[in-house]
């Protein structure tokens, strides 16, 4: 009988620790998306800057 309620409680929290770490990754992986799109933006606006300031020389 305590074999069998170890088990059971073995098993679940075996089964909590796993949506722990789903729930770490997923919330990583939204933060790390969120970044590389900050990134972007900010990559993309210093490329034009540098754009606007080479078009200024030759013209």
């Amino acid at each position: 009988m305590i074999r069998r309620t170890w088990g059971k409680r073995q098993n679940h929290r075996k089964g909590s620790v796993f949506v722990e770490y789903i729930l770490l990754l997923t919330i990583v992986g939204i933060g790390v998306i969120v970044g590389l799109v900050t990134v972007r933006s900010a990559l993309v606006s210093e490329l034009f800057d540098l754009a606007d300031a080479i078009s200024s020389i030759v013209i």
